[in-house]
């Protein structure tokens, strides 16, 4: 049995949440978070990307492209190399993961030509830059404890500079702990090959984006390294030749691999957007994205990010929940482009471009969700609950329903349509039993919910 939290005008406000004023900058163009991370050892949030302030209640507080949320307030990054100490970085942080008691980040500016990774130590703030590139870096991950980027790049060093005799490495990299070294003989092939995302899957590491070629071997825009050699996940995603087709994200979630970005067809199957690996074939996922820029599995469900999505006639919001059998609607979120996702103290966190969340309040390009309430393709909010003994029949019905079981005190009694419109509303007292005249509703499939001082619940039924 399915039961409100509360009637659809407490349910349909606010679920999306603004950490504070968030985040901004001076260059309202490219203003933006692109990477979430959380220390699970301090209990904190980093936000990182390209902004050069956060608002926390004590004011605007400086923050150079990083930025710390501890639940309540927003922090500046003070960060110490030698006798050195700074806040946060001058380049745009594109990726962040936590390794022990380090994160490890990578840091692209495009106008200077400086690429980099760096780590820094959650508790002390010390930090080094142990890589340098020449070209943009986009993912970073660990597998098989050994650390892997992923970008354009065809060189780096250990130093601060790159020259011509510094190595070449194609488009992925990984670290010794001393060097970084090629992984197979790289990525390579198509107009611009480039790797955007990299995932561990079944003990072996995915890398997805721009190219045709790993190790040699055929691969359209994603391949699987097993620790040893480059293979093609089936067919890939797109046609040989076509670099329109792009992917962005990539998730392990219930034994199969999802990769999402700007595509039609993964392997023959139409997919827009979203494609679902199974280790053997790829498959449709019976949702139509556009730009699935990030991925995140959360209290057993998949989240995507995008630049908006629609799934057959419903136009959802930029993050859409999937639960391995049904697309799920977070409620009206993010109205710009979402890039990132990441879970901080059970609640999803995206991060993106956009400025306003729920379409009137102020997010600063960051926001909290809460996911125990969730909304289904009836655009009404649900949850699980026990059961209630309340029932509703006929069910199909053309003129009438019959509402039993109804309890002794005053119940407020009020019918949604799919679009969450409010089209009756009666109070009732002192009737176990009681009938609505709904001959004046359009045929279709209606919420009734019943809210009393104890319990609210709900019951779908259809309108013949």
């Amino acid at each position: 049995m399915l039961l409100f939290l509360f009637g659809f005008e407490i349910c349909s406000a606010q679920q999306w949440f603004p950490l504070q004023g968030g985040l901004s900058g001076n260059d309202a163009q490219n203003n933006k978070v692109c990477s979430l991370c959380t220390d699970t050892i301090n209990h904190v949030l980093y936000a990182g990307g390209y902004f050069n302030q956060c608002h926390a209640d004590t004011g605007n507080i400086i923050a150079s492209n990083i930025a710390r949320w501890d639940g309540t307030n927003w922090n500046q990054v003070i960060l110490h190399h030698g006798t050195f100490s700074g806040n946060g970085f001058g380049q745009v942080i594109t990726s962040m993961v936590l390794h022990g008691s380090e994160i490890y980040l990578c840091v692209s500016n495009n106008a200077s030509d400086i690429y980099g990774v760096l780590r820094f130590d959650v508790n002390t703030f010390e930090f080094n830059n142990f890589g340098t590139f020449n070209n943009s870096l986009n993912s970073i991950c660990f597998y098989n404890d050994t650390l892997y980027v992923g970008g354009a790049f065809t060189k780096c060093d250990t130093g601060y500079f790159v020259d011509a005799s510094s190595p070449s490495i194609s488009r992925i990299a990984k670290f010794d702990g001393t060097q970084w070294q090629q992984v197979g003989t790289g990525i390579s092939g198509g107009a611009v090959p480039e790797v955007h995302s990299l995932c561990v899957h079944h003990n072996k590491l995915y890398a997805a984006g721009i190219f045709e070629n790993a190790g040699g071997t055929y691969c359209k825009n994603i391949a699987c390294w097993n620790d040893t050699s480059w293979s093609a996940v089936g067919n890939g995603i797109g046609f040989s030749g076509q670099f329109d087709c792009i992917l962005y994200s990539l998730a392990s979630y219930k034994n199969k691999l999802y990769a999402g970005g700007y595509f039609s067809v993964s392997d023959g199957y139409f997919a827009n957007g979203l494609g679902m690996w199974n280790d053997t074939t790829w498959s449709a996922t019976g949702v139509s994205a556009s730009g699935v820029y990030a991925l995140k599995v959360h209290g057993n469900k998949l989240y995507f990010g995008s630049d908006g999505s629609s799934l057959g006639n419903w136009v959802w919001d930029r993050v859409t929940c999937y639960d391995d059998s049904v697309w799920l609607s977070t409620g009206t979120g993010p109205t710009g482009d979402v890039l990132a996702l990441e879970v901080f103290n059970n609640d999803l966190y995206a991060g993106g471009v956009f400025e306003i969340i729920d379409s009137i309040t102020n997010a600063g390009f960051i926001a909290r969700y809460n996911p125990t309430i969730i909304q289904d393709t009836t655009a009404i909010v649900e949850v699980k609950q026990k059961v209630s003994a309340l029932n509703i029949y006929p069910n199909p019905a053309t003129n009438e329903i019959k509402i039993s079981n109804l309890s002794p005190e005053e119940n407020q009694i009020k019918i949604f349509n799919l679009l969450g419109q409010q089209v009756k509303n009666l109070s009732v007292s002192n009737e176990p039993n009681h009938t609505i005249n709904i001959s004046d509703l359009r045929s279709g499939i209606y919420m009734l919910t019943v809210s009393n001082n104890k319990k609210i619940c709900c019951k779908k039924f259809v309108r013949e």
